[in-house]
């Protein structure tokens, strides 16, 4: 979709964008050569240049942003720099083995520290704060899931999450020290500066599109031999991926009575462990933003940006907040906003390079791309230099890419799988045992 197409909107307004960091790129005024060309502004295009230039700091490096750095998911996600992955370790196990899938978390993990040391020095605005991400359980369905997931965390008992956090009718819980919360935009923006300064040129508003030789934008003639295309959402599809929409909400700075009553005064992450994805954070100027899916496909996978402010899911997760904390029944939620994320057919993020071509694309983390970007960068710059790395041995490199579901398949299918997904949530708040109707979803998921 043409980015011109898309109308600004009130209702789609973001708290993190609310941000007083915001980098300011070149424009474009004549042809330029370069040694690679990176399109797209985000996670996945910056933290790739940082790494180039980390390895071979001679290289000239540039990226094209069609819009603003920070405008795609990058910039409106939950702000959870964990070391989550789409797919379940059981799954993973399945397919890879056991030592890969630990190589795979073991350098999430390491991400996390790098993006945390990165965050400190270069980018303090973005309040990185390492403390951990908790999941619990509501009723007996949650609860059952939950204890058959060791790899999430620590298991803790009513009474042990009680002491951490204050949710109405939460049983249990399990806690992950390896996540930390982060302002996203705060983060992408301290990244941008920080790349500007080591001479690697950034250019906004100027869209590019990949020809023989290098790329075009804004009308001129970008010469690289190197190009990487970091667009995530925002490429073309060709059934490699769908655009799913997460949506957030935030409330107005709470008070600290409010928050003696929720406890949390560590910010780490949490979500119910429901079957709709939900996820949320004390921010950093004492905000609670809690983020959800629950917006429909569009047919064909076409960006639409009516999605990013859907009302109904808006409400339904500022409902969902005040029954995790009654406190908030009078607190007024400021911030409305959404985006999408790219979700492959077996959840799987892709990162591929060809050498002979030049070119190279990464993306597809699901939701995940916080901390998956920045490990997916080094593994592109690793390819790019053709240096030895352990890295480049993860399973989900240069792997093909399984195709979606051609329409109106993929419509109905996705679509009747989010329905299904709210349906089950709602069936075990009413009976308190597992859903059944879940028992459907699991095989086609494909998680």
């Amino acid at each position: 979709m043409d980015l011109t197409e898309m109308l600004d909107s009130k209702a789609n307004n973001s708290l993190w964008a609310d941000s007083k960091e915001r980098f300011e790129g070149k424009s474009l005024d004549s042809n330029l050569d370069f040694d690679v060309v990176v399109i797209g502004g985000g996670f996945s295009g910056l933290w790739t240049a940082f790494h180039l230039n980390h390895l071979e700091p001679s290289l000239r490096i540039a990226i094209f942003e069609a819009r603003e750095i920070g405008f795609g998911a990058s910039g409106r996600n939950g702000g959870w720099t964990s070391s989550e992955y789409p797919v379940s370790k059981k799954t993973l196990i399945r397919k890879i083995g056991l030592p890969s899938t630990e190589r795979l978390f073991s350098a999430l993990s390491q991400s996390i520290n790098e993006i945390g040391k990165f965050a400190k020095k270069y980018s303090p605005e973005a309040n990185f704060t390492k403390s951990g991400s908790l999941y619990f359980a509501r009723n007996e369905g949650q609860l059952r899931r939950l204890k058959a997931k060791p790899e999430i965390g620590e298991w803790l008992s009513e009474n042990a999450l009680r002491d951490l956090i204050s949710i109405e009718g939460a049983l249990a819980g399990r806690f992950n020290p390896e996540c930390a919360t982060v302002h996203p935009y705060n983060l992408l923006q301290g990244l941008a500066k920080s790349l500007n300064k080591k001479g690697i040129s950034i250019f906004t508003n100027s869209w590019a599109t990949r020809v023989d030789g290098g790329i075009l934008a804004s009308s001129f003639f970008i010469g690289a031999p190197l190009v990487v295309e970091a667009t995530e959402v925002y490429g073309k599809t060709n059934r490699n991926f769908i655009p799913l929409y997460s949506l957030m909400v935030a409330t107005e700075p709470l008070s600290n009575s409010i928050w003696r009553e929720i406890g949390n005064k560590e910010r780490f992450t949490f979500a119910e462990n429901a079957h709709v994805i939900n996820y949320a954070q004390r921010t950093a100027d004492d905000r609670l933003a809690i983020g959800g899916r629950g917006a429909t496909l569009p047919f064909g996978s076409k960006l639409q940006e009516s999605r990013e402010s859907h009302q109904k899911v808006h409400k339904r997760l500022i409902a969902l907040a005040r029954s995790w904390f009654p406190a908030l029944t009078n607190v007024e939620f400021t911030h409305r906003w959404g985006g999408a994320v790219a979700i492959t057919r077996d959840w799987e993020p892709y990162l591929q390079f060809d050498r002979i071509s030049g070119f190279g694309k990464l993306g597809g983390y699901a939701g995940d791309g916080v901390t998956m970007s920045h490990l997916a960068g080094k593994i592109m710059a690793h390819e790019i230099l053709d240096l030895d790395s352990e890295l480049r041995s993860l399973h989900f490199v240069n792997r093909n890419i399984r195709k979606w579901e051609p329409e109106p398949i993929r419509y109905l299918g996705v679509n009747a799988l989010i329905y299904l997904s709210t349906i089950s949530d709602l069936e075990e708040s009413l009976t308190n045992r597992s859903s059944k109707v879940n028992r459907f979803i699991e095989p086609v998921i494909l998680r």
